[in-house]
């Protein structure tokens, strides 16, 4: 009767056959490491609301003198892209397109991807007051506001009640 391989000890590696554990190489040491050091960068350089990429709204996306935000955007992580009126000028460098954007609280919350036009960097405000992204904070390139500011819309103040945005709070659902 044959022995099965695995009982056969002379199949079995060196370190096995002496009852000692032999320790990986030095070059597979510093490989590991360094996979993991790549792994760590990798990871550490993902934002957690990554805006700025160009997006696409659509030929028709109204007039040039209001905002627009595009739900669902399959090129925007965050599935939302917003074109906002074009300025009359821009600063050097820049360039105006419909950009990805994602929901804020403050200008810290928004992570200028590498590759987007926008060269002033963002500030967090409210750039519609109709549908359903009313009254939403989402990340605005400061390149394309006049000043890099847009005021608050008196239609987004909750105290009013003549306003109706279904994200003011005690007003209806969106649709």
């Amino acid at each position: 009767m044959a022995t099965p391989i695995l009982g056969n000890p002379s199949h079995r590696s060196a370190s096995h056959r002496s009852g000692r554990v032999v320790s990986p190489s030095p070059l597979r040491t510093i490989l590991t490491a360094l996979a993991l050091l790549a792994l760590a960068i990798t990871g550490a350089a993902c934002d957690e609301n990554p805006v700025g990429r160009k997006c696409f709204i659509g030929l028709d996306a109204g007039t040039p003198n209001q905002a627009i935000i595009g739900s669902p955007a399959l090129e925007c992580q965050s599935r939302t892209c917003l074109q906002v009126p074009e300025p009359a000028s821009l600063p050097e460098g820049s360039e105006y397109s419909p950009l990805c954007t994602a929901e804020c609280q403050a200008d810290s919350d928004c992570d200028r991807v590498p590759e987007s036009p926008c060269q002033t960097g963002f500030t967090c405000a409210v750039p519609v007051v109709v549908g359903s992204f009313c009254c939403r904070k989402v990340c605005v390139c400061k390149d394309y506001l006049e000043d890099g500011v847009l005021p608050e819309p008196a239609a987004c103040d909750p105290d009013d009640e003549r306003n109706t945005c279904c994200n003011l709070p005690g007003r209806g659902e969106c649709l």
